[in-house]
């Protein structure tokens, strides 16, 4: 199919023929979301989200691809300084292709960790903007009930809340807030084969590939999702919303 989103991507740490690549496959829109691993000040975060909006928007647009930003901060590079770059995600949000704050959210649940969330939520339910949060690969269950514990907390409007890297072992947690499912096609995790098996329950998804460089991925994941799903006689409406619709609707894109 043409007309494919990338909901989740981490473009200042993918490579130029990864876009090229993915173009050719049928990419036409992405998310980029903010990660600076283990950034100690505000700055580096407010340089990071500048690169994301000028040479990764310019290394997209050279590909035929529309690259949308989401802010925010991650847990695993949160700054010492961190409110300074929660009084600036206002700035960010009217700025034209930033569509909301991500990748925000728990990773070792801790207190500050908490606090953090907590805030960037705050911003998104005043700005009405979705969020895009990561679940961690340990404790997946309890990090994620108090994620929506935080998100319910605070007033956040279910469907403009991504859970991402959604598996079997959370799905109904998520469903049951009526959060939108983040599908991250790798081979540790959500598989082509495992969505197929269980596309139902899966369905109100959004497909990514979470592409960085900080460990092994492929940025056709989605694509090659996709083609594994038609080739395997899913049905074409629903492989069209996980991989195009769903994403457009909640992102406004």
């Amino acid at each position: 199919m043409e007309g494919i989103v990338d909901s989740h991507t981490h473009v200042s740490l993918l490579p130029y023929e990864g876009l090229e690549n993915m173009a050719l496959a049928g990419v036409k829109k992405i998310i980029g979301c903010s990660i600076f691993f283990g950034a100690k000040h505000a700055e580096t975060l407010f340089d990071h989200f500048h690169q994301m909006l000028t040479l990764s928007m310019k290394n997209a647009a050279e590909n035929g691809i529309r690259l949308f930003v989401a802010v925010g901060i991650h847990p695993m590079g949160t700054p010492v300084d961190w409110p300074r770059v929660i009084d600036a995600l206002p700035d960010y949000l009217k700025m034209s292709n930033v569509i909301g704050l991500g990748e925000i959210g728990l990773h070792e649940g801790r207190q500050r960790e908490q606090d953090v969330l907590r805030e960037q939520l705050k911003v998104a339910k005043e700005y009405g903007v979705p969020v895009i949060i990561h679940t961690p690969p340990q404790d997946r269950m309890e990090i994620t009930n108090r994620t929506i514990e935080i998100a319910a907390a605070v007033g956040m409007e279910p469907g403009k809340v991504i859970i991402d890297h959604a598996d079997l072992d959370i799905i109904d947690l998520i469903e049951d807030f009526g959060a939108i499912p983040g599908l991250t096609i790798r081979q540790k995790g959500l598989t082509p084969h495992l969505l197929l098996e269980h596309l139902e329950r899966f369905q109100r998804g959004v497909l990514n590939s979470d592409y960085s460089n900080l460990k092994p991925n492929d940025p056709l994941s989605v694509p090659k999702a996709v083609r594994y799903l038609e080739l395997n006689g899913a049905p074409p409406e629903t492989i069209t919303r996980i991989a195009r619709y769903n994403a457009e609707e909640l992102f406004g894109i």
